[in-house]
């Protein structure tokens, strides 16, 4: 009763943060509601209660810190730029900082599950202990909501980045930043090694899980 409470709420978490973001014109907002669904992934391990759904949800609890923080501070620098959060008064910023508009994407990408990131990784995890616990139906729960959030960022990321500039958007010319631009750096980077070698962390996880679970 408990594992099936536990996965219910984070399924509806799930869907009512992907269904919050969508309807948000703050990006911070839409980010922190991203973030939320994002979540429900976590509660799901945990509620599947096997070895490898508690690793992979722990992994994918430390992937979301990572990449969240990372679009956090990507955010901050349009907020730096132009004073405002509001996704329909800004557009055209590609062309002031081509940078930072690549690593928001890549980001944005690494949120989404797309391989071969940190979050592919905790997610395939977590589909693949879906599926072996008989409930392919979750795994498939998990990769459309994955679908959605990925679409509700490239919606936000085109308004805010290709679009046409709306007319009386000021940007400042100051230079963003260098200490900014290197954390989102560093936190890309650490996304694309647990990618990479996802077992740097899925290894310690998997033996804090084995000894939880022999309580």
């Amino acid at each position: 009763v408990v594992r099936w409470a536990i996965i219910i709420f984070s399924i509806a978490g799930m869907a009512l943060g992907i269904s919050m973001a969508i309807m948000q014109t703050d990006f911070k907002r839409l980010i922190g509601f991203l973030a939320v669904g994002e979540l429900g992934y976590i509660g799901i391990g945990l509620g599947l209660g096997t070895t490898m759904s508690i690793t992979a949800g722990l992994f994918q609890a430390v992937n979301e810190a990572l990449v969240t923080a990372c679009l956090f501070l990507g955010f901050g620098t349009i907020l730096y730029q132009t004073g405002t959060s509001e996704i329909d008064k800004l557009g055209g910023l590609l062309k002031y900082k081509p940078g930072v508009a690549g690593l928001m994407i890549l980001a944005g990408f690494i949120m989404a599950g797309i391989p071969p990131f940190n979050v592919f990784q905790s997610k395939l995890m977590l589909i693949e202990s879906a599926i072996s616990a008989g409930f392919p139906e979750l795994a498939i729960i998990m990769i459309l909501l994955s679908i959605v959030t990925f679409m509700t960022f490239m919606k936000a990321y085109y308004s805010i980045y290709l679009k046409p500039e709306p007319r009386g958007l000021e940007v400042k010319a100051e230079r963003i930043p260098s200490s900014t631009i290197f954390s989102m750096i560093i936190l890309l980077v650490i996304c694309t090694i647990l990618g990479i070698l996802p077992q740097l962390a899925t290894s310690q996880f998997g033996s804090i899980t084995h000894g939880l679970l022999m309580l």
